[in-house]
């Protein structure tokens, strides 16, 4: 039975907004500064600003009468070095959990994991030891990319990262899945269900799960000219069948998929038929018709990467720590955003949990933190000219 919302008599201000996300960022990073002109405080709120405005450091800083940006830089790249970074992803998945409401351990959840790229164009060292560029597909023009893994709960209208792996070159994706499922595991969330996407469908993902008896619903590509799982892509309906996925590697292993047949809106002509193959594990009950349908309930996770990237600072820095400080910070403040609204706009009255969100939006959100911070220490609106002596030629 759901417990009666209390009336709230508290404005949400920028200010507050500001001061609600600063303390979070306190309370579980150990970031710090001393300066004359730059202290913690001080190096928050430039970064806090620097996401808001999906901006840099360098930019930022020249467009507020506050701490130089070289001196910002300094603090990070003398506190953030590739060695702190498996302490940096303990702290952001700290800070990630800090605002996961109450209710959310009352019931099984459901969750849905999935690998995140960001592209790196500089040099590296693939040989050295605090390398943690990964090769991958070529996609934004490169082939290098830094890689972090998130699990995320579907609730509702309530989506919340519940943690975050810095993956590392030469990690495998069965560690990566593992380290994720058993954060969960720590935070004593249990889960009715999984979903997955095509990244992880291995027969090593496929045999680990199975002996969970974890349920789960993952998309399978479409692999082979005469065999595979396009030839299972016949007929007029949709259906569920046993496929036996081959690896040189990992052997054989048989498990059930479901082959759904849908229909692709295009542009001009005719909706064209296409087919989605789906394996489905530990879900005996999941009638065919409901699998594309319980599937696109995944499809959240993909959208909080693309609202990650609205409040995620650019950087150009081969500091491999301080890149993963932003991924975090950008997954965090989605949290916090999310907590906010939980908060300070709870809908009164009967029935389920809800919430008057579009008071709130994030483009609201990040505005709220700009304006907080540029009220503190105000911008620059106006450029004197060089003086300089005019150069007199002669003729």
């Amino acid at each position: 039975m759901n417990k009666s919302t209390p009336p709230q008599t508290v404005r949400l201000t920028d200010r507050s907004t500001l001061d609600c996300t600063i303390g979070v960022m306190e309370e579980h990073f150990d970031l710090s500064a001393d300066g004359y002109l730059c202290q913690r405080r001080d190096l928050w709120q430039v970064l806090i600003a620097v996401c808001a405005r999906q901006s840099t450091i360098e930019s930022t800083c020249n467009d507020l009468q506050g701490p130089d940006s070289n001196t910002i830089r300094m603090y990070l790249n003398q506190q953030l070095r590739p060695e702190k970074i498996p302490e940096l992803q303990r702290q952001c998945n700290e800070a990630l959990e800090s605002q996961l409401p109450e209710w959310l351990w009352d019931h099984p959840q459901e969750l849905a994991c999935d690998l995140h790229e960001e592209p790196y164009y500089g040099t590296y060292d693939a040989e050295a030891p605090d390398n943690w560029v990964r090769g991958g597909e070529a996609r934004d023009g490169t082939t290098r990319f830094y890689c972090c893994a998130t699990v995320y709960v579907i609730h509702r209208s309530m989506r919340m990262t519940l943690a975050v792996e810095f993956v590392k070159p030469g990690m495998s994706i069965v560690e990566v899945l593992k380290h994720l499922l058993e954060r969960v595991k720590v935070l004593g969330i249990t889960y009715k269900s999984l979903f997955l996407d095509k990244g992880f469908c291995s027969i090593p993902i496929m045999t680990a799960l199975l002996n969970q008896h974890v349920p789960v619903l993952m998309a399978a590509p479409l692999k082979g000219k005469k065999g595979g799982t396009r030839a299972l892509c016949q007929g007029q309906r949709s259906y569920y069948t046993q496929h036996t996925f081959r690896s040189q590697t990992h052997g054989s292993l048989t498990v059930t998929v479901a082959v759904v047949r849908t229909f692709a809106k295009r542009r001009h002509g005719p909706p064209r038929a296409q087919w989605l193959v789906y394996v489905v594990l530990n879900m005996p009950n999941l009638p065919i018709r409901a699998v594309r349908k319980t599937y696109r309930r995944r499809f959240g996770i993909e959208s909080s990467y693309r609202m990650m990237e609205k409040n995620r600072p650019r950087t150009t820095s081969h500091n491999a720590a301080l890149r993963f400080l932003f991924m975090g910070l950008a997954l965090i403040i989605l949290n916090i955003w999310i907590a906010l609204q939980w908060t300070f706009l709870r809908i009164r009255g009967p029935g389920p949990r809800r919430v008057a969100n579009q008071h709130l939006r994030q483009d609201r959100m990040l505005r709220f933190l700009s304006r907080a911070v540029e009220m503190i220490y105000s911008v620059v609106s106006m450029v004197d000219p060089p003086n300089v002596r005019p150069v007199l030629s002669i003729l």
